[in-house]
């Protein structure tokens, strides 16, 4: 039976995997503005091709042509799959520029935090 990691360890791991992201906002937080929630509005984005999917990573990830304009950052979360092991998911949070991105795309208003 392998070793599980304590709680201890992987609130180590998202402390370094997500530092730098505690300036932006998830897509929870804005979908709420708007009456959807976080996976209606993710689906939406990848609908718009602003989001694509990675299959196999099972992440959501800005098209190419959105990439390295500064619109999100990436952040962490582990979880348990239905044999006890350890996965993590990858998942975008959003600058305040993504912000104002994407409620231009959307013809909406977004308040940041």
């Amino acid at each position: 039976m392998a070793l599980q990691p304590t709680n201890e360890v992987i609130a180590k791991l998202l402390k370094q995997r997500n530092k730098g992201t505690e300036d932006c906002v998830t897509i929870s937080f804005l979908a709420r503005q708007i009456g959807f929630t976080g996976m209606e509005l993710n689906n939406h984005l990848v609908d718009m091709d602003i989001l694509k999917r990675k299959r196999k990573e099972k992440m959501l990830e800005l098209m190419p042509q959105y990439q390295n304009q500064g619109l999100c950052k990436y952040r962490s979360r582990f979880g348990y799959n239905s044999m006890g092991q350890l996965f993590e998911i990858v998942f975008p949070v959003w600058t305040r520029k993504g912000v104002r991105f994407l409620a231009e795309k959307l013809g909406t208003t977004l308040r940041f935090k």
